[in-house]
């Protein structure tokens, strides 16, 4: 073998080793980060946004099981990103207005709201207060909707109280 060539086999020799080291390390290191990864503690996951509130009615005045005189006032609140204003006869979304369902079921989301009678009533100048005249004494139940402009009724959360009508 000439000195060249022995020169040329230890250069050789000589970056086979170094390229191995370099690999074992980069090995190495990935090891150790996965490792530090495996044993970390996991990351909280991130908050989920809140739902956003669904838009609804509650009944403030009269509470369930009041005792009321025949002239009974409801008083109503409005829950949510709902809009309460006059009937316009237009349905836009998120803005409505108060209908009470006096001893008598509530018409289902989206059905429309029956004209008003004794059992159904429309708040139609966008107010948050009715009187119900002329109740017979005994036990009643109101049940209040949001309905929308063209009076369908709409979804969301509904409320319920029950009285007793006293002489």
């Amino acid at each position: 073998m000439t000195t060249q060539t022995a020169r040329i086999t230890q250069l050789t020799a000589a970056a086979v080793v170094a390229l191995t080291l370099a690999a074992c390390a980069k090995k190495e290191a990935a090891s150790d980060s996965a490792a530090a990864a495996a044993s970390a503690p996991a990351a909280a996951p991130a908050a989920a946004a809140p739902a956003p509130a669904a838009a609804g009615v509650m009944i403030m005045s009269p509470k369930d099981g009041d005792t009321t005189g025949t002239d009974v006032t409801v008083v109503l609140m409005k829950e949510g990103p709902v809009t309460i204003e006059k009937a316009s006869g237009t349905k836009a979304e998120g803005v409505g207005h108060y209908h009470l369902f006096v001893d008598t079921a509530a018409v289902a989301d989206g059905v429309v709201i029956p004209p008003t009678n004794k059992h159904t009533i429309h708040i139609g100048t966008g107010d948050s207060t009715f009187t119900i005249k002329g109740l017979a004494p005994g036990q009643h139940e109101v049940v209040a909707v949001i309905g929308y402009g063209d009076h369908s009724a709409m979804a969301g959360k509904r409320d319920t109280v029950r009285f007793v009508v006293k002489k």
